[in-house]
């Protein structure tokens, strides 16, 4: 039996009438404390907290590590689980103004479970009295929070990220917001006073979270509570809340590769569609958040599917948002991957005329693009792809005519029959845009050959398509090289 088969069976039991284990050495080490529960917040204080615990429980780290217990020992966590339903049960702030004993309940929690979600486990009979809930509400509802450090002087670079970061927050600058907690996230970690109140009223009161996180205005306090919930519940979370730092920071958290590397559970999509559709209303917001999300769409995989389920719902206005924030390179990367499964997901979803105005503004945007060579020193030396590829491929499957689409390759290639006659710098800019040209009929050529069949919009593996046969063309292989596609 394993440690948390162990927990379990022992909450079961716990359930039941019994003897209570009261965790006296903890309760006396938390008296000591002027402030008990700002000593769970407190690093010093809490490691002197979880030492007065061990010293009355240390079978139960044992267990954590494998070892099954005793069955006298399993009969003390019995009782120090029936402690906790009796606690929850009889709490009021009256009979425990110093919450005492609220902290106490908090750090038994943490103990038996440690990297887990205690109350996540727990069964019904462990549900805490109104007052109780009530309060925890109360401890939501006046979260603050300012960084502060202690000991050495922290990095110059340190104190400007945090100061950066509190400016934007105060502004609402959610691209500021961004930019300034990727450098300070990988420190930010949830007290035990902010993960247990949140988890417990995740638990046994989802209700009274979402109204006590409404009032918040910091996106750091409400990151502490959002950080304390799986994802699924931070999820639902956001898409009960109109709190804009609660959508932001829901959305950021759970589908970050550096906060969440785990996929996401259909309800969880479920919820993160609804913030979505409920923020692309907001004009300027959204515009910011595609800055956010949306620049490098491989770095958030998990928002893909369903920022494409929202977009099928939303104004032209949040469609080119959308697509004018993505940053368009030669790709070969995963970053394309990213936007066609945004897009497969749309185009499933979405109307015919809605699909038809993003890949006209996907088109648009590409051809003033013109892969990033109008007026730069940048050459292409290979037929390159970009992130836009998918909706290209829409474009002249959905918005073209079989006409159309022979017109655009005729020009095409009368463009690329003429290249030699145009001046360039020098014969590096000449090759540079017969490869861009070539580039440009890589999506019309894939459109053309599996317009009417069920084939994907987007290459798996690079192929290149030309309107010639190098081999029996020697002319031209002789004067711009063989070609080659990233």
């Amino acid at each position: 039996m394993n440690a948390a088969d162990v927990l379990l069976s022992a909450m079961a039991e716990a359930t039941r009438p019994g003897a209570v284990e009261v965790p006296n050495s903890l309760l006396a080490a938390i008296e000591a404390q002027s402030d008990p529960f700002h000593a769970i917040s407190d690093w010093d204080a809490c490691n002197e907290l979880f030492d007065a615990i061990r010293s009355q429980f240390s079978f139960v780290e044992l267990v954590r590590h494998g070892k099954p217990p005793s069955g006298e020992d399993f009969d003390k966590l019995t009782g120090l689980l029936r402690w906790i339903i009796q606690e929850g049960a009889d709490w009021n702030v009256s009979a425990d103004p110093s919450r005492t004993r609220l902290v106490a309940l908090f750090v038994v929690g943490q103990f038996t479970t440690m990297e887990a979600n205690f109350w996540s486990t727990v069964p019904d009979d462990f549900r805490p009295n109104d007052g109780l809930l009530a309060s925890l509400e109360r401890v939501i509802e006046g979260l603050t929070m300012s960084f502060t450090t202690k000991g050495l002087a922290p990095p110059i670079w340190e104190l400007e990220a945090v100061e950066k970061f509190e400016k934007a927050d105060a502004k609402s600058d959610w691209i500021g917001i961004a930019q300034g907690w990727r450098l300070i996230e990988d420190g930010f970690f949830p007290s035990i006073a902010i993960a247990q109140t949140a988890q417990c009223l995740d638990r046994f009161a989802p209700e009274r979270l979402v109204q006590a996180i409404s009032g918040l205005r910091q996106t750091a306090p409400v990151m502490s509570v959002v950080l304390s919930l799986p994802p699924n519940a931070a999820l639902r979370l956001g898409s009960r809340s109109t709190n804009p730092h609660v959508q932001f920071a829901t959305t950021y958290i759970s589908v970050s590769l550096r906060s969440n590397r785990e996929p996401l559970s259909e309800d969880s999509k479920k919820s993160l569609v609804q913030i979505l559709e409920n923020v692309s209303k907001d004009k300027p917001r959204w515009a910011a958040w595609m800055h956010v999300f949306n620049l490098f769409p491989s770095r958030f995989p998990e928002l893909q599917t369903p920022l494409g389920c929202a977009l099928a719902d939303a104004n032209d206005t949040a469609l080119q948002a959308y697509v004018d924030a993505i940053s368009l390179h030669w790709s070969g990367q995963q970053t394309r991957f990213s936007v066609a499964e945004c897009l497969r997901a749309f185009r499933d979803r979405a109307i015919a005329k809605k699909r038809k105005a993003l890949w006209n503004f996907a088109f648009q945007r590409w051809m003033c693009w013109g892969y990033g060579l109008n007026g730069t020193a940048d050459s292409l030396i290979k037929i390159s792809r970009c992130e836009l590829d998918y909706a290209l491929v829409g474009y002249a499957v959905e918005c073209l005519d079989g006409d159309q689409r022979q017109h655009m390759i005729a020009s095409l290639i009368e463009k690329l029959q003429t290249v030699e006659n145009n001046w360039h710098p020098g014969i590096t800019d000449c090759l540079s845009e017969w490869n861009a040209v070539l580039s440009e009929m890589q999506p019309l050529f894939l459109a053309i050959s599996i317009e009417g069949t069920d084939a994907d919009w987007i290459d798996e593996k690079p192929t290149m398509r030309l309107p010639f046969d190098p081999d029996k063309e020697a002319y031209v292989i002789l004067k711009y090289g063989r070609p080659q596609i990233d």
